[in-house]
């Protein structure tokens, strides 16, 4: 009895540790999980930051009205020229509406003559100093870009018409110039497909305009033109609705009006 019960507590004592080590070792795929939950300081708290930087700047970007350049830099020179064009500077809009500050607001469509041409020049030397002193000024490029219409460069304006809306998002007056420079550029295109890619480029850049610039009822004209152009109509209807009510120049809305009921 004796030797059984000390066997038996030998048997006892020496398989408890063994046991015990076993339950207290997790197997290999716990200690995997274990390793990859414990998050180190630096990472996370470099997360929780860049959570924060983003929910600032979306707090911010509701809070910040946004940026709607107007007009002409400060510059004189650049300004006297813009004024020698002040209602003598045509483009060839066709159909389209465009306005430029640079060019003394809303043009007229038509082809510029010698007298005009030399005008034109003589703005593109005194924008250029403007230009390279105000870099981050997008005036400036629209300015150049006005020039551009004028000389029927489209490609050239869109150039500077996109690097103005990357300064300013919300220009208008960049935003209707690329759309008019992208629909332009879309009717001497002959491949079909290239020119409905412009104009859907074109009519994304028109609606991008904000109702509070004073380039939004010509972006809605054009956008309602476009439109037509590449076969939606009902959405062209529904936006001349919308032009007639805010329109106040009758012949406007007579002309958008007969181009609708033209295209049914």
């Amino acid at each position: 009895m004796v030797a059984g019960t000390r066997s038996s507590g030998v048997t006892a004592r020496g398989t408890t540790p063994m046991l015990s080590a076993l339950m207290a070792t997790p197997s290999l795929p716990v200690v995997e999980l274990e390793r990859h939950l414990k998050w180190r300081v630096w990472p996370t708290a470099l997360f929780i930051f860049n959570l924060t930087a983003l929910l600032a700047l979306a707090i911010l970007s509701r809070v910040i009205p946004p940026r709607h350049p107007r007009g002409l830099p400060a510059d004189p020179a650049s300004i006297a020229a813009a004024a020698a064009l002040v209602g003598r500077t045509p483009v060839l809009s066709g159909e389209l509406r465009f306005r430029a500050d640079a060019l003394g607001g809303e043009t007229t469509h038509g082809p510029v003559d010698a007298e005009t041409a030399a005008r034109i020049a003589a703005a593109r030397r005194a924008f250029g100093p403007a230009h390279r002193a105000h870099r981050d000024d997008p005036r400036t490029d629209t300015a150049l870009a006005a020039l551009d219409m004028a000389e029927h460069a489209w490609a050239h304006a869109q150039g500077r018409y996109r690097a103005a809306i990357e300064r300013a998002p919300h220009y208008g007056e960049a935003r209707l110039g690329l759309g008019v420079a992208l629909a332009l550029e879309a009717e001497g295109t002959n491949a079909l497909w290239q020119a409905r890619a412009l104009r859907l480029q074109a009519i994304a850049q028109f609606a991008s305009v904000d109702a509070v610039d004073p380039e939004y009822p010509l972006a809605l004209y054009d956008r309602v033109l476009t439109l037509l152009e590449v076969g939606r109509a009902a959405e062209a209807r529904d936006l001349a609705a919308r032009y007639a009510s805010i329109e106040p120049d009758a012949a406007w809305r007579t002309r958008l009006a007969a181009a609708v009921a033209a295209a049914r």
